[in-house]
């Protein structure tokens, strides 16, 4: 069963499990800036106290559309306040783009700033990163639709072993 539970806190995106039919008693609200999304099977509805903190995102932001190729690219900061890695292996956004992948931006040999995909992105127990322009991104390709400042859409990123995390995310 799916479920959606909005987390405030800032801006504080918390990655749940939910085994219940129905959310905690007095939810937090969402300023706008994040979602969240878990999904478990089962017959038990979980009290607050048991439902896990696994992977906080923050700042989640995409680039208006970029022309000539009508793409963009989506950032965030990302924190694992476990004691395990947790590991991205990829992501979406169907609603918007018809190719969605993880990225590194780097400089060649002759100082040319260039792309590539990755397969994944680790985020070390106890640690932080930040997905950022000119680094580590997630790359939005053959946008269904031109980007504007102020839309926002839904980003889907799969974690290796957990239920994906639904993103809202805000194009700037």
């Amino acid at each position: 069963m799916k479920k959606k539970i909005l987390c405030g806190l800032g801006i504080t995106l918390l990655f749940c499990n939910v085994a219940g039919a129905a959310a905690p008693e007095n939810p937090n609200t969402n300023n706008g800036d994040t979602a969240i999304s878990g999904q478990q099977s089962g017959t038990e509805q979980p009290k607050a106290a048991e439902v896990k903190k696994t992977l906080e995102i923050t700042d989640i932001w995409a680039r208006k559309s970029m022309s000539p190729n009508n793409n963009s690219a989506a950032y965030m900061k990302i924190n694992n306040p476990t004691a395990e890695q947790i590991t991205i292996i990829g992501a979406s956004a169907s609603q918007i783009a018809n190719n969605v992948e993880l990225h590194k931006s780097f400089v060649d040999e002759k100082g040319v700033s260039r792309m590539t995909s990755i397969d994944k992105i680790v985020v070390p127990a106890g640690s932080s990163i930040e997905l950022t322009p000119g680094a580590i991104h997630i790359m939005l390709f053959d946008l269904k639709k031109n980007l504007s400042a102020g839309d926002k859409f839904n980003i889907t990123i799969k974690i290796e072993g957990k239920d994906p995390m639904i993103l809202e995310t805000l194009v700037k």
